[in-house]
């Protein structure tokens, strides 16, 4: 478990560690893609994102309304990572328990996103590597759920 008292840098080892097989098969992307995907891994650690459909779905809204990226170039990396293909790894009953609770988040989240003091800086994260994760959420204002 990733607690908001470590930094940046061992919340983001600690999700690699817990999340290994995810990385494990990932096929050949672009930098820009593969860019992409190390932000969205961070966004995981900083927004308190599990990789769960629940926990995906709350960090794409999350990403796409709590972040210096852009709506339609989130959706433009999602789809060249190939993002959606993750959700094949699920069973039936994992989907049915999580997307309903996903679909009653969507708008606690792009509340939640909209009332942040500044949008998190995706490109940047380096920054903050040595920052506890609870400094840098009072930073930007992040009440996660």
């Amino acid at each position: 478990m990733i607690t908001a008292e470590a930094t940046l840098q061992q919340g983001i080892d600690a999700f690699y560690e817990k999340n290994m097989s995810y990385f494990s098969n990932r096929v050949p992307i672009s930098e820009k893609a593969k860019e992409f995907l190390i932000d969205h891994d961070v966004a995981h650690v900083i927004f308190g994102c599990d990789t769960s459909i629940y926990g995906e779905g709350v960090v794409k809204v999350w990403t796409t309304f709590g972040t210096t990226l852009g709506f339609w170039e989130v959706i433009c990396e999602y789809k060249e990572v190939n993002a959606f293909e993750l959700f094949r790894r699920y069973s039936f009953q994992h989907v049915a328990k999580n997307i309903f609770r996903f679909i009653l988040a969507i708008l606690r989240v792009i509340i939640k996103a909209k009332r942040m003091t500044k949008p998190w800086t995706c490109p940047n994260y380096e920054l903050y590597l040595n920052t506890p994760i609870s400094e840098i959420r009072k930073e930007f204002g992040i009440i996660i759920l």
